[in-house]
């Protein structure tokens, strides 16, 4: 379990090396913090650990502008499609879970970010 959560955590880290940020949000900033989000996501976990869900608040704080909620939702689109066990269900549930409201997004592969 500790060697795929690893591993994941690898992945994103070597992913965020090629995202550019936006004035304003931070994509390598957000992947980062968004890491103890992984094993929840990807694996059996059954709740969020709290840095995931301080991470997802964190970050919905720092995004305010259209470009800057556009960037997000790509930079988090992108990741997902880098995760190919991540459950859908669960990342759509994530802000709840996290009792966060008004999300602009959800964290999937398919979300169109174009709004």
């Amino acid at each position: 379990m500790k060697s795929v959560s690893l591993s994941l955590a690898v992945v994103l880290i070597l992913t965020v090396a090629t995202m550019e940020p936006v004035k304003g949000f931070d994509c390598v900033k957000a992947k980062l913090s968004l890491t103890p989000c992984v094993p929840f996501l990807t694996t059996n976990v059954q709740s969020p650990a709290t840095a995931c869900c301080n991470a997802l608040s964190d970050l919905k704080a720092s995004v305010h502008t259209k470009p800057e909620i556009r960037a997000a939702c790509e930079c988090l689109v992108a990741t997902a499609k880098d995760f190919p066990n991540l459950n859908k269900d669960k990342a759509v549930q994530l802000p709840r879970l996290c009792n966060i409201v008004n999300v602009d997004f959800p964290i999937t592969k398919e979300f169109d970010c174009s709004m």
